[in-house]
């Protein structure tokens, strides 16, 4: 499929898609293969966004710590100083 993309206009696989029985419009059918991850509009711009794709996910992949997303711990990490923070005042106010 993927080179039948890189050889062939939006309009040609559209047409395609049609042929075969589907019922999006071209709108509609650009929409999803935009969702997809193809955008069939320029072949040159198809590879750079893909060649931008895979080094979006290999610098995601490298921001992990013990397998979990660095935002994740961070998140984690603020929730537990708060509810010490929250147990510490309650405690203070409860014996005072």
């Amino acid at each position: 499929m993927e080179e039948m993309i890189k050889e062939k206009t939006a309009n040609q696989l559209y047409k395609d898609y049609k042929d075969e029985g589907g019922t999006l419009n071209f709108s509609g059918w650009l929409n999803r293969e935009k969702k997809k991850g193809v955008f069939p509009i320029n072949k040159e711009i198809n590879e750079e966004v893909y060649m931008a794709l895979n080094g979006i996910s290999e610098q995601k992949k490298a921001h992990r710590i013990l397998g979990f997303p660095t935002s994740t711990l961070v998140i984690v990490g603020v929730v537990i100083i708060g509810a010490i923070v929250v147990t510490q005042i309650m405690k203070k106010k409860n014996n005072g």
